[in-house]
């Protein structure tokens, strides 16, 4: 029988793959259409092939790379480290820099209009989230693959829904996230989402995808399909977990959970002397049907480019080779660029190319973490441990040593700075001042001319949702 449903665009992007037709703020779904394109989400879910299988693990690792452009453009603007000097489109400017603020109100407004182009991240990941957990389900029901693949299939997917919730969670902050599924194998059941919880339980529950993914892992045995070139040295359910344990430190510095981040440290790739750029990368290619790397610039694009604020570039200490020589992840313009009441005398430069890849979460990442959760244990053993970690950076920068304070807040402060200048325009700055309450510190910020900018502590909650709530309290 033919079944039709009415659901809020939000809900409609949560689906594997539907054929649809807009009416009015909705999606009317006809599930009785066949796409040629996309395997049905009944047939996946009954008994898939492993072909099925390898495709839909195929097509999860692709789609992670999904609301990248988004995250890290979003997220570097209203963290002040650079800005989207657009000559036809302002509203990296005015929505995101906070001179619009009174425009949306509501106690879930942040950011961006609920309603405007700023909400492709939130569509992205939870898209990705959602395949996730379907190919979970999907890979337990399938008799094509052994136990011990099975295990392995579930390891990854909920490494990599944990990997994409974060960064929702983190873009989204005190809103939350709508934390449960119904359902899935229940007919009609596939578009009732959970409700919304607070950010910290929105990180338990990322913890627990991490947690139960590496419990897969470990009873896994082998993938039944094959990593893409950005896994190369993480492509077996061996030195899967090193990500998945790197993941789960991640998500234990966002918890203040100082002895949890230096556990699973110990079990990922984390390696002091190691190559700080280790660890798996977004691939971007130029081949039919794939993307390249939109955030890539020509020298002095003049039509919408990434500028850096001139604060970032002030701070910078002499000799930084994160930001001098030829490797500089930002480099002066020939000629300044203005936005507003702005001006830029640096551009991004953070890639070559449009197929350059980008990080995930690198080895540089997890030194630094080393080094706060050191520094927050606060012992002389720690501290020392904390300073090692710092000089491991600094160094490798063509800086001289440390040679400030040592103690855990002298530490601590010197840590957020190396991790603006190592991590920057990765989607990491806005968070890091957010978590450690120094939100003021964040500049340009306050009256400048005739205008107000405000450093919002989260995106706005999409209205999509709002509504959809409104629809079914």
């Amino acid at each position: 029988m033919k079944r039709i449903y009415y659901i809020a665009l939000i809900a409609a992007s949560l689906m594997l793959a539907v054929s649809s037709c807009r009416k009015g703020g909705f999606f009317e779904v006809d599930d009785s259409i066949v796409d040629p394109n996309a395997v049905s989400v009944d047939v996946v879910l009954a008994n898939p092939s492993k072909a099925q299988i390898i495709a839909l693990c195929k097509g999860l690792e692709s789609a992670m790379r999904n609301g990248y452009n988004d995250f890290i453009a979003s997220s570097g603007t209203v963290g002040r480290e650079v800005i989207s000097s657009r000559s036809t489109d302002n509203r990296y400017y005015t929505e995101l820099l906070g001179t619009n603020v009174a425009q949306y109100p509501g106690v879930t407004a942040g950011a961006n209009d609920p309603a405007g182009i700023f909400n492709g991240y939130y569509t992205s990941f939870s898209t990705t989230r959602r395949r996730a957990e379907l190919l979970v389900l999907t890979a337990n029901n399938a008799s094509s693959i052994t136990a011990g693949e099975k295990k392995a299939v579930e390891g990854f997917a909920r490494t990599i829904q944990a990997f994409v919730t974060l960064n929702l969670l983190n873009m989204q902050g005190v809103n939350g996230i709508r934390e449960t599924f119904s359902d899935l194998n229940s007919p009609g059941d596939l578009l009732k989402p959970g409700k919304f919880g607070t950010y910290a339980t929105g990180l338990v529950l990322v913890k627990k995808y991490v947690d139960d993914g590496l419990t897969a892992l470990n009873a896994g045995t082998s993938f039944p399909f094959t990593l893409g070139a950005g896994f190369t040295g993480f492509n077996t359910v061996a030195n899967f977990k090193l990500f998945n344990r790197a993941v789960a430190a991640r998500v234990a510095m966002y918890q203040s959970d100082w002895a949890g981040l230096l556990t699973s440290l110990s079990s990922s790739f984390f390696n002091i002397g190691g190559n700080l750029t280790d660890g798996p990368r977004n691939i971007w290619s130029t081949s039919p049907n794939d993307f390249t790397n939109v955030l890539f610039q020509t020298i002095d694009n003049n039509n919408q480019p990434y500028v850096v604020f001139n604060e970032v570039i002030a701070a910078v200490e002499s000799g930084d080779t994160r930001f001098t020589g030829a490797n500089a992840k930002a480099k002066a313009r020939t000629n300044p660029r203005s936005s507003g009441v702005f001006t830029s005398t640096h551009e991004m430069r953070n890639f070559a190319s449009n197929t350059s890849p980008s990080n995930m979460i690198k080895n540089e990442e997890l030194i630094l973490m080393y080094a706060e959760a050191n520094a927050e244990i606060n012992t002389v053993s720690t501290l020392a441990l904390a300073v090692t970690a710092i000089n491991t950076i600094r160094v490798a920068y063509g800086l001289p040593v440390y040679s400030g304070a040592v103690n855990s807040a002298a530490l601590i402060t010197e840590v957020l700075k190396q991790r603006r200048f190592s991590l920057f325009w990765e989607g990491h700055r806005w968070f890091d001042m957010r978590r450690r309450g120094t939100m003021a510190q964040l500049i340009p910020q306050g009256t400048i001319g005739t205008q107000t900018f405000v450093v919002f502590t989260k995106m706005s909650r999409p209205d999509a949702e709002v509504q959809w709530d409104i629809r079914n309290p």
